[in-house]
């Protein structure tokens, strides 16, 4: 990137400033010994994710980060340094990363943004332990459902139990009479 003018820059910098605005959450990361094999699967994860993985020098990293976070950003942007960015639920994007990491030990958190917020590595480690939308959906529904459930088991056992006995009660009148 460092060949190229200014025109080309701004481009970029329009670019970065667009996909941060419309970003739920930001993730940022040391690339640094990471393999370029290991970083195109990093992508393709991203990208099967719905997420966008980002190289882009620090100075426009910087630039396309909204003001009131530029300060306390600075010292994370040292280095080399790529971002995540989730436009989907902000949990996607350090779940991705988080597991790639356990098996690639040269990618290592920096830090996360997140509501405009700033998040440390410890707390982008902790919301990607955060299940997805789809999972406490699906929990929530399974406790909605649970009741109802078991009313209906025990609405059902009532005349299972009465058949039962019934059944019961007939062959032991067939044995007396036998």
């Amino acid at each position: 990137m460092s060949c190229l003018d200014r025109s080309g820059k701004a481009e970029i910098l329009q670019e970065l400033t667009d996909k941060f605005a419309q970003a739920k959450s930001l993730t940022f990361c040391e690339y640094k010994g990471l393999r370029v094999k290991a970083v195109n699967a990093l992508r393709r994860e991203c990208r099967n994710a719905g997420l966008e993985y980002v190289v882009a020098k620090n100075t426009l990293i910087l630039l396309a980060l909204p003001e009131n976070l530029r300060e306390k950003a600075r010292p994370i942007l040292a280095g080399t340094t790529s971002v995540t960015v989730d436009s989907a639920d902000g949990v996607s994007g350090p779940k991705v990363l988080m597991k790639f990491a356990k098996d690639h030990p040269f990618l290592k958190p920096k830090a996360g943004v997140l509501d405009n917020v700033i998040l440390s590595a410890d707390q982008v480690d902790a919301l990607s332990k955060i299940p997805s939308r789809e999972e406490l959906l699906s929990r929530m529904l399974g406790s909605i459902q649970s009741p109802a459930q078991n009313i209906l088991g025990c609405v059902n056992a009532v005349p299972t139990k009465l058949v039962g006995l019934l059944q019961a009660y007939c062959e032991k009148l067939e044995k007396a009479a036998a």
